[in-house]
């Protein structure tokens, strides 16, 4: 890129010089054009003296209607005997009519300079009626009477009362059709009135009268616009196909807007973050080729659009390599103009500063409510709705009758669509779909029309360092504790976001002093500290020092951590108020539960007297294996089973002794 700005620079000085060993009239300059230039030492080439004063013809100077015959233009003295000014054929649009119009006006310079009328008719193929005619026209309009129904106008016998009617139904926002026009009551409304003013009989128009107005009509910017269903209406055209064929080099116009994702993105744990997912993207609207995009979990913030930004500045070859694209994304270049709508990130006070002031980029806001106004992105989002967002596994579809009775929860925990995972298709689908495909508007490829326009005309790109890029673009936060105004650091540690960040040596010089925190969304694990606009150093989180994480995901894993520590509080306080309610059964209960346990540990220390070590180890294995028998003891109301006493000897097993019951008689 720095050869390249240094190559057009040597260039353009040479040039200026007179050194430029290049005919600029006969050749233009391209990434291709050889370039030679002069010595210093050599005297400069300079352009041919324009001519101090016009030279008389030749007195064997050839006719002006040989001039037109061959297609060229009429000699200055032939033009004089035309009053009125002159009229430039290059404007007509057809051959045909620039044809007539040569054709016609030969035919009167030839009349008007002497030559009979019916020879001249002859020889171009016209009546001398209509020869006559034409010159009286000529005389009196001038060189435009030359042209084809240019100046022929005849006035409508329709009222100009009936016109303005006519024409104000016509274009009202129902957009009614001839037949409704002639059937409305207001006409009928307006001849009486009329009648009723002039004493005289004024008849409704007719269906033909009616008809031929509003056809006569139908052309006429405004009411193309009215009649249109837009409330502002595309530009005019600068060029006879399309106003993207009339930009002169590519990323000169870029559009940029967001969209939403009808997607369900999970974490990798499986956890559903959100329902929907938000992108963003820059378009060139000369070979509709992208130069970048970005998606968020939520809304986009001025941090998405300033990454935006870079990555449309920067080459893309490691976001090709990482994501494994199948062909090349070589679009990237400075925009001259960046066109946006009434967005928030687009008009915000940083996004001017850093683009405008600092980038020298210009942006322009489109109109209210006017989305043809970017029919480039809108169309990239059509596109990426239809064959991307609503066939991926776990759409939402936007709508529950679009979407019927597909699970997008089920789909999305089975898929396993984390942000990183979405964002590889979407630039797949972007680069190895999208650019690939034929546009009908610019009749071609997208990638190959980004191509061949660099290839022809270069492109502007920014010049600076890629760290600075990176840090200029980055998100700034500047919170602080309201009633000292300063941030609080202590021992070492600065809290952001919920976690604790630190920075050996910095934080502590940093401590009472008001600073800027820059950071990525994308990355928290990291932040940059500035102290009064300059960068002083970075902080690192004691959590995230192993892997990458998103404020998106540690959101998440927040939330899920908040959940899972509520049901172990809820299990340890059910747990708590057993105990409290065991711990007030009474002494009775109490001294019952000790002379049992007692007799129980008793029981066990004559284990080791009766049988060997081998079978102590076979009773402990069939303990473990199968479930503790039901103690046959009396319940008592509100105690449950006595907990394992922390003195008995390790690795012995425990055997509830039976309780037996004493029977009664009846007689006694």
């Amino acid at each position: 890129m720095e050869v390249e700005a240094a190559v057009w620079k040597i260039a353009g000085d040479a040039a200026a010089e007179g050194r430029l060993l290049v005919d600029l009239t006969e050749e233009k300059l391209s990434l291709s054009t050889p370039l030679a230039l002069l010595d210093k030492s050599a005297p400069p080439i300079l352009p041919d003296p324009l001519p101090c004063s016009l030279e008389a013809a030749d007195e064997d100077d050839e006719h002006p209607s040989d001039h037109e015959n061959k297609g060229e233009d009429v000699p200055l003295e032939f033009q004089e005997v035309i009053a009125g000014p002159t009229f430039d054929a290059s404007t007509l649009e057809t051959a045909e009519a620039r044809d007539r119009f040569h054709r016609n006006l030969a035919a009167v310079t030839a009349v008007l300079t002497g030559e009979p009328r019916r020879q001249v008719a002859r020889q171009y193929g016209l009546h001398p009626f209509t020869l006559a005619r034409l010159e009286q026209r000529v005389q009196q309009f001038g060189q435009i009477a030359c042209v084809p129904r240019a100046t022929y106008h005849r006035e409508r016998k329709l009222r100009p009362e009936f016109q303005d009617l006519l024409r104000k139904l016509y274009t009202a926002r129902i957009r009614p059709t001839v037949m409704a026009v002639y059937e409305d009551i207001q006409l009928r409304q307006l001849a009486e009135r009329l009648s009723q003013q002039e004493g005289i009989s004024v008849s409704v128009p007719s269906y033909k009268q009616v008809w031929s107005f509003l056809h006569g009509i139908s052309q006429e910017r405004k009411v193309v616009e009215a009649r249109s269903g837009l409330k502002h209406p595309p530009p005019e055209r600068t060029s006879p196909q399309s106003f993207a064929l009339s930009i002169p080099y590519p990323a000169q116009i870029c559009q940029v807007d967001e969209h939403t994702l009808d997607v369900l993105v999970t974490a990798p744990d499986g956890t559903v973050i959100t329902r929907r997912a938000h992108a963003a993207v820059l378009i060139c609207v000369k070979t509709a080729a992208i130069l970048g995009a970005v998606l968020s979990l939520d809304s986009l913030k001025e941090d998405d659009y300033m990454r935006l930004v870079k990555v449309s500045l920067e080459p893309k070859d490691r976001l090709v390599a990482l994501y494994e694209c199948s062909h090349p994304w070589p679009c990237f270049g400075k925009p001259a103009v960046i066109f946006h709508d009434r967005g928030k990130i687009f008009t915000s006070e940083r996004a001017t500063q850093v683009l405008v002031d600092r980038l020298g980029i210009t942006t322009q806001q489109a109109p209210p409510y006017a989305p043809s106004a970017k029919g480039t992105v809108e169309a990239l989002f059509t596109w990426t709705t239809r064959k991307l967002e609503h066939r991926l596994p776990g759409t939402t579809k936007s709508t529950a009758r679009d979407r019927g009775t597909y699970d997008s929860v089920r789909e999305a925990e089975k898929a396993g669509i984390t942000l990183d995972v979405l964002e590889k298709l979407f630039i797949q689908a972007i680069v190895d779909g999208y650019m690939q495909e034929r546009d009908k508007i610019r009749r071609g490829r997208r990638i190959s029309l980004w191509e061949d326009a660099v290839r022809e005309t270069g492109i502007p790109r920014f010049m600076g360092s890629q760290d600075d890029l990176k840090l200029l673009l980055m998100k700034a936060v500047n919170r602080k504790n309201p009633a000292t105004g300063r941030y609080a650091i202590r021992h070492g540690e600065l809290s952001f976001l919920g976690h604790r960040y630190t920075s050996p040596g910095l934080l502590d010089r940093l401590r009472g002093k008001e600073i800027d925190i820059f950071y990525d969304r994308r990355d928290i694990s990291v932040i940059y500290l500035f102290l009064e606009g300059e960068l002083v150093g970075e902080a690192y989180c004691t959590e995230f020092l192993h892997r990458r994480v998103s404020i998106w995901e540690a959101q998440a894993e927040r939330r899920a951590d908040t959940l899972l520590a509520k049901e172990a509080a809820a299990v340890s306080l059910e747990n708590r108020q057993r105990i409290q309610q065991e711990s007030r059964t009474g002494h009775r209960i109490h001294s019952l539960e000790t002379k049992r346990l007692e007799k129980q540990r008793q029981m066990d220390l004559q284990r080791s007297e009766m049988h060997p070590s081998h079978v102590q180890a076979q009773l402990q294995d069939h303990a473990e294996q199968q479930p503790s028998a039901p103690s046959s003891r009396p319940k008592t109301a509100g105690v449950l089973p006595p907990a394992v006493p922390q003195d008995d000897p390790p690795g012995r097993p425990i055997v509830p002794l039976p309780v037996r019951k004493r029977r009664r008689d009846d007689d006694s």
